[in-house]
C-alpha cells in the first residue's frame, strides 16, 4: 500500500509528507466555545498537498503564548484534533492524514494534564517499573485527546550539572539511563492505543562542552559507545518507533548531518525501522556550516533525517532533487518511513477505537514518594512529630511551579500540592514565609520569617531552584528560552550556570534561621544538583526532591512525617565545589592522584547514595569464583543474597551491583554500575534477591574497538552506593 501511494505522488507532496514545518498552535484559533482553523494552517495543507506531521497543538505554555483561555482543554483535545485531520484528509489526493506530535517530557505539556516528576526525579527512584507505569499513563492520555507521537527526552545522560537541562536527564550513568529509557518505551508503546514515542536526543547532549546547551560533545568513539549510546540501543530493543537528532555535533559532525550515527549504527547495527526526527529548527543551524540550503538539507536526508520541525530547509527539498543535490529514490526511502509508521499507527483505517482519558492522583503520589533522596537525617530528626509547631520557610515552599520542571504547560494552582499544602494535610500548628526567592539577593521580610522560625519546634526550609517560564519572557524560535537576569528560571532549556551554588540570599537564609533554630529540616526542590556544602552544615537533615510533579507536596509529607520511608538513591554525584567537575563516579583509572589540595576528595554525597529511616544488611552474598566465556554467554553470571531489613520500620532499599575490571587491554572506569533492584522488605524480616549480570554488561569496548568480554580477573562489587560496597573477584576464563 504504502509503496503504491509513493510512486502516484508528485514531488510536491512527497516533500510535505517529510515537513513539520507548522507550530501547532498556528492551526487553530479559538472564537468563544468553538474552534476555527487557520488560513496559515490551509494554505500550507495546499501547497504540500497534505502535512507530514504537526507539532504541539494542545500545547500551552510561555513560549506558545497558550492558556486555559485560548487553548484547547482535556476534553475538547480529540474533537479538535479530529476536526484538523478531517481537513487533512479531505484536502489531500490520497486522504493522509498527519502525524500529531506531543511534548511527554514527563506527562502530557497541555492543559488540565498531570505534570509527573522530571526524569532526573524519578533516576532517583531507582524504579524502571514505576516509570514504565507512568509512560503507560501518558500514552494513553495522548491517545484519548488523538495524538500520535510522544517526544520523551532519555537518551541524554548527564555528564555536566552546569547544562540546564540535567533536569531531563536520568541520570550520570548509562546502564541506569538505559534501564529507565527501556522501561519507559515499553510504557509508551505498550498498547494498542495508536501511540508510539519519540526518544530525544541522539546523541551526547549531556557531554555538551562546558555545560552549554546545544554545544559540542567533545568525546571520541568509545566514550560514545561507553556512555552516551547504550540508552539508544536500548529503546530501539524496547520498540522505539522514532529518534530526534541531537542540536550537538561530536567531532566537528553535527548529529543532523552523521550518516555513521544514524545509518551506520542506529539503523543498520541496532535495527531501528522507524523514523528519525529533527530537533526543532536543528536543520536551519547547518546554514552556519553553508549558507546553501538545498545542499544542507541534502546531506541531512542522506545522514537518515525523514522528519523536519519548523525549519525552512526541508520545504526545499524539491528543489535540491530538480538542480542534483539529491536523487528522488533518497527522498522515496524517507518517505515510506514515514508513511509506514502512519500505517502501524492505525492513521489509514476509517475509524479508530475511542481511549478513555486515565486517572493519575495515585500514579502521582507514588512518583512523588519515591523520588524523595534523605541525604542526612542528624540526632534522627525525622520523621518528624505531627504535634509539632513546624515553621513552613524558602522560595519552593509554597510556590506551586516552583515544583515541576521545565517542559511543563500551563496549571492550574488547584491542581498542585505544594510542600507547605502537604505539611498543613498533616499537622495542625503550621506556619508559613517566603524568606527569599530563588534567585534575587535580598530577603522576603525577614523580621517575620525569623519570628516564626523561632518559635516552632522545627523549621522545614524548602531551598533549591525554579524552571518555571512566565508568559512576559522572551524565547529563541526553538522555545528555548533568552537569558533574562531579572527572570527567577535558573535551570531548564538554554538555563546554563557557571556556579551551582544556591543562587540569592539562599544559604543567607539559612544561617539566619540557625541563628534562631538549629532544628532545621531542609528540602531541596531543584533541577540539577548544586554544591550545598552551607545546607549541609546548617541543617539537621536535608532531603533532596528534583522536581516532584503535581503531588510533590503529598510526596514530601509522607516522607517528612514518615508515612512514607525514604527510599530514593542519588543518580548523579552531588558536587562539593563546580571547580571540582567533572564529578562523575564512573572516571577513568589515571594512576595518580586525582585530589585537590584546596578540596576534601571525592563527592558530597556519592552516585546510588539514599539513607532510610530502618537500616539494611546484606548476608550469604553468593556468586561464582570462575566462569568461562561460554558460561556466560548462555547463562549469566548469577549473584544471590538475602537484604535483612534490620530496624524497626518497613522499607525499600535498592542492591546495587558494580564491577572493576582488573585486567583490561585499555583504561578502564574505576567503577561500571551493571545491575540494581529496588526490592521491600518488612522490619526483622530478610527478602532474597537474584541479579543476573549477561555477556554484554562484563564486556568493554577493547583495544580494536571490538565489543568483547576479556579474559583475566574482574571484580563484583555488591552494596547501597558507589563507595559503600562487599568486593568479589571473578576469573573469566576460556575453559576450566
Amino acid at each position: 500500500m504504502v509503496e503504491n501511494i509513493v510512486k502516484q505522488m508528485t514531488l510536491k507532496e512527497k516533500v510535505g509528507q517529510l515537513n513539520q514545518h507548522l507550530y501547532g498552535w498556528q492551526c487553530y484559533k479559538k472564537i468563544g466555545d468553538h474552534f476555527e482553523l487557520t488560513d496559515l494552517f490551509k494554505k500550507h495543507v495546499k501547497e504540500y498537498g497534505g502535512i507530514g506531521a504537526i507539532y504541539g497543538i494542545m500545547r500551552a505554555d510561555a513560549w506558545s503564548q497558550i492558556d486555559e483561555n485560548n487553548g484547547i482543554n482535556r476534553e475538547e483535545s480529540y474533537q479538535v484534533i479530529q476536526m484538523i485531520q478531517d481537513y487533512i484528509k479531505k484536502h489531500s489526493r490520497f486522504q493522509i492524514p498527519a502525524l500529531i506530535t506531543e511534548e511527554c517530557v514527563h506527562g502530557h505539556m497541555a492543559l488540565q494534564s498531570p505534570v509527573f516528576p522530571t526524569q532526573l526525579a524519578m533516576g532517583m527512584s531507582w524504579n524502571p517499573d514505576l516509570m514504565e507505569k507512568i509512560a503507560c499513563h501518558v500514552s494513553q492520555e495522548l491517545a484519548a485527546k488523538g495524538g500520535n507521537l510522544a517526544l520523551f527526552t532519555g537518551f541524554d545522560v548527564l555528564r555536566d550539572p552546569r547544562w540546564g537541562r540535567s533536569e531531563e536527564c536520568f541520570s550520570e550513568d548509562a546502564y541506569l539511563t538505559s534501564r529507565m529509557t527501556e522501561s519507559a518505551v515499553k510504557g509508551f508503546e505498550k498498547d494498542d492505543n495508536g501511540v508510539s514515542v519519540v526518544v530525544k536526543h541522539l546523541c551526547a547532549q549531556g557531554a555538551c562542552e562546558g555545560g552549554h546547551n546545544s554545544d559540542a560533545a567533545k568525546i571520541g568513539p568509545r566514550e560514545l559507545r561507553e556512555i552516551h549510546l547504550p540508552p539508544v540501543k536500548a529503546a530501539v530493543k524496547a520498540g522505539a518507533k522514532g529518534v530526534m537528532a541531537a542540536y550537538n555535533e561530536i567531532d566537528g559532525i553535527p548529529c543532523h548531518i552523521n550518516k555513521n550515527l544514524l545509518n551506520q549504527i542506529l539503523r543498520n547495527e541496532y535495527g531501528f525501522d522507524g523514523i528519525v526526527m529533527a530537533d526543532g529548527c536543528a536543520l536551519d543551524r547547518l546554514l552556519l556550516l553553508d549558507d546553501n540550503p538545498l545542499k544542507m538539507g541534502s546531506l541531512a536526508l542522506k545522514a537518515g533525517v525523514d522528519l523536519s520541525l519548523w525549519d525552512q530547509v526541508y520545504t526545499k527539498l524539491d528543489k535540491a532533487i530538480e538542480e542534483g543535490y539529491l536523487d528522488e529514490k533518497e527522498l522515496d526511502a524517507a518517505v515510506e518511513r514515514i508513511l509506514k509508521l502512519k500505517e502501524r499507527l492505525g492513521l489509514f483505517q476509517s475509524e479508530r477505537k475511542k481511549i478513555s482519558l486515565p486517572q493519575s492522583d495515585e500514579l502521582l503520589l507514588q512518583s512523588a514518594r519515591e523520588c524523595q533522596v534523605l541525604l542526612k537525617n542528624e540526632q534522627q530528626i525525622l520523621p518528624l512529630d505531627k504535634s509539632s509547631k513546624i515553621a513552613v520557610i524558602g522560595p519552593n515552599a509554597h510556590h506551586y511551579l516552583n515544583q515541576l520542571g521545565d517542559y511543563t504547560a500551563y496549571q492550574n494552582p488547584q491542581d498542585i500540592v505544594t510542600v507547605y499544602q502537604g505539611i498543613c494535610k498533616k499537622a495542625k500548628n503550621v506556619s508559613y514565609a517566603l524568606g527569599c526567592t530563588t534567585r534575587k539577593n535580598q530577603f522576603e521580610n525577614l523580621e517575620e520569617t525569623l519570628k516564626i522560625a523561632k518559635q516552632a519546634d522545627v523549621v522545614v526550609l524548602v531551598l533549591g531552584g525554579n524552571s518555571t517560564r512566565l508568559y512576559q519572557n522572551a524565547f529563541e524560535n526553538n522555545g528555548a528560552l533568552r537569558i533574562q537576569n531579572e527572570n527567577e528560571m535558573n535551570c531548564g532549556e538554554n538555563i546554563d550556570l557557571a556556579s551551582l551554588e544556591l543562587e540569592g540570599y539562599q544559604n543567607k537564609l539559612i544561617q539566619e534561621i540557625s541563628k534562631v533554630n538549629k532544628n532545621i529540616v531542609t528540602v531541596l526542590i531543584q533541577g540539577r544538583v548544586h554544591v550545598i556544602e552551607d545546607v549541609f552544615s546548617y541543617s539537621k537533615a536535608v532531603i533532596s526532591s528534583f522536581y516532584p510533579g503535581s503531588r510533590g507536596g503529598d510526596g514530601i509529607g509522607d516522607v517528612l512525617f514518615g508515612d512514607y520511608n525514604p527510599s530514593g538513591h542519588l543518580s548523579v554525584s552531588v558536587p562539593r565545589h563546580v571547580g571540582a567537575l567533572p564529578c562523575y563516579y564512573n572516571h577513568k583509572h589515571n594512576g595518580a592522584q586525582k585530589d585537590y589540595i584546596d578540596l576534601p576528595s571525592g563527592p558530597r554525597f556519592p552516585f546510588g547514595y539514599g539513607m532510610s529511616y530502618t537500616t539494611f544488611d546484606y548476608r550469604n552474598i553468593s556468586l561464582p569464583s570462575q566462569i568461562t566465556i561460554q558460561e556466560l554467554k548462555e547463562h549469566g553470571l548469577t549473584i544471590s543474597l538475602d537484604v535483612y531489613n534490620t530496624g524497626h520500620m518497613d522499607g525499600e532499599d535498592v542492591v546495587q551491583v558494580y564491577i572493576k575490571h582488573i585486567q583490561s587491554s585499555i583504561v578502564s572506569r574505576v567503577l561500571e554500575l551493571k545491575g540494581f533492584q529496588k526490592v521491600f522488605v518488612p522490619h526483622q524480616t530478610f527478602s532474597t534477591v537474584t541479579i543476573t549480570l549477561g555477556y554484554e554488561d562484563l564486556a568493554i569496548w577493547n583495544i580494536d574497538m571490538d565489543n568483547i568480554v576479556e579474559l583475566g580477573k574482574m571484580a563484583v562489587c555488591i552494596g547501597q552506593d558507589s563507595q559503600n560496597y562487599q568486593e568479589y573477584y571473578v576469573q573469566v576464563v576460556k575453559s576450566y
